[in-house]
C-alpha cells in the first residue's frame, strides 16, 4: 500500500540530505517500524506519507498512486495520525477531539456519536466517564489513548505514529503498548510507526526498518534484525544483550511440551515471553517449570532444554 521509490529529501542548510535515495515497500495490515538515531531520516520519512513534508525527488506512493498527484485535504483525511504529546485541541472535548475528522467529512452526528463511543471503548476509556471531559483533566496515559482513537475515528486503512508514547512514563508506556497490540490484532491497520526505542520496536514491529544518516542500512523482520544484524552499526544499536532481546520476540506456546501435571513449583501462561519464562526459572532454581492456559490450568512445561533449542533453530 505505501512504496518509497529512491526518495531523497535535502534542505538547503544542511550537509547531507534527510533522507537519501530511500527505496521500501510497506507492507499491508502489518506494523513497520522506522527507527534510528537522532537525525537518521526517520519522521522525514513518515511525514512524506501525508505530505508534511515533500520529498525532493522520488515517488512516494499509496494504494499505487504518487501522493502528490492526491488533494492534500483527502489525503490527510483518509490517514490517522497519532503523534508524541498528542496534540488535542484544549477547548475540545474528548467527544469532540476523537469525532473531529468524521465531522470534517461531514459524517451524520448519530454515527459520530456512535463511532466515538466505541473508539473510547476501544482504547479502554469508559465512554460515559470519558466524552465530556477536557484534555486538561486528562492523565498522559488517557490523553494518549485519546491521539489513538482520534487517528482511527474515519477507519483509515493507514495509520502514522510518530513516538506516539514517548511523553509517558515507562509503566504507562507499557500499557499503552500493550493495548496498541491489541487494537493492532483486531484491526489490521498498515502502520508506519516511529521510534527511538529498540525494545519498543521489537516489541511492536512486523517489520523494523534502521535508519541512520538518512538511509536506510536494514529492513527486515525483528527476529532477523536480532539474529542478523547487517553491519556493526545496527549490531551495536540493537545492543548488547540480544540474546535475551531474541527470547522476548519468541512465545512459550511455541516451545512448550505437552506434558500436563500439577507439581511443578512455579509456571507461567503460554501467552508469556521465553524471557520472562527463563527469568521465572531462574527464580525458582528449577530447570522446567509448567505452562497454564487463561483459566491457570497446567497444560505442559517449559524448560531450560526448551530455550536452547529455540537458539539453535535458524532465523526465517
Amino acid at each position: 500500500m505505501i512504496s518509497f521509490e529512491h526518495v531523497t529529501k535535502r534542505y538547503e542548510v544542511a550537509e547531507r540530505p534527510a533522507v537519501d535515495d530511500l527505496t521500501i515497500d510497506v507492507p499491508d495490515a502489518m506494523v513497520t517500524i522506522l527507527i534510528g538515531p537522532s537525525g537518521s531520516g526517520k519522521s522525514t520519512t513518515m511525514r512524506m506519507v501525508n505530505r508534511l513534508i515533500e520529498p525532493t525527488s522520488g515517488v512516494v506512493r499509496l494504494g499505487g498512486a504518487d501522493v502528490r498527484d492526491l488533494d492534500v485535504e483527502d489525503l490527510r483525511r483518509g490517514i490517522g495520525y497519532a503523534i508524541q504529546g498528542v496534540g488535542l485541541f484544549p477547548h475540545w472535548t474528548v467527544h469532540e477531539n476523537v469525532g473531529v475528522v468524521p465531522w470534517l467529512l461531514k459524517w451524520p452526528q448519530p454515527k459520530i456519536d456512535a463511532r466515538v463511543r466505541d473508539l473510547l471503548d476501544l482504547v479502554g476509556l469508559e465512554p460515559d466517564v470519558y466524552d465530556g471531559k477536557y484534555p486538561d483533566e486528562l492523565s498522559g496515559g488517557e490523553a494518549q489513548r485519546v491521539g489513538v482513537a482520534r487517528a482511527l475515528a474515519a477507519d483509515p486503512p493507514v495509520l502514522l505514529m510518530d513516538e506516539p508514547f514517548g511523553a509517558v512514563d515507562p509503566l504507562t508506556r507499557d500499557r499503552l503498548q500493550a493495548e496498541f497490540t491489541k487494537i493492532q490484532q483486531a484491526l489490521r491497520k498498515t502502520v508506519v510507526f516511529v521510534t527511538h526505542d529498540i525494545d519498543e520496536a521489537l516489541k511492536l514491529g512486523d517489520r523494523i526498518a534502521i535508519m541512520r544518516e538518512g538511509r536506510l542500512v536494514q529492513f527486515d523482520k525483528p527476529e532477523c534484525v536480532i539474529a542478523y544484524p547487517a553491519d556493526d552499526f545496527v549490531s551495536d544499536f540493537v545492543g548488547s544483550e540480544r540474546a535475551l532481546k531474541r527470547l522476548s520476540l519468541a512465545r512459550v506456546a511455541g516451545v512448550a511440551s505437552e506434558t500436563a501435571t500439577n507439581d511443578w513449583a512455579a509456571s507461567v501462561p503460554r501467552s508469556a515471553t521465553l524471557r520472562e519464562a527463563l527469568a521465572r526459572i531462574l527464580e525458582t532454581g528449577e530447570r522446567e517449570i509448567g505452562v497454564s492456559d487463561e483459566s491457570g490450568n497446567i497444560i505442559g512445561s517449559v524448560g531450560l532444554e526448551d530455550v536452547f533449542a529455540h537458539f539453535e533453530r535458524p532465523v526465517e
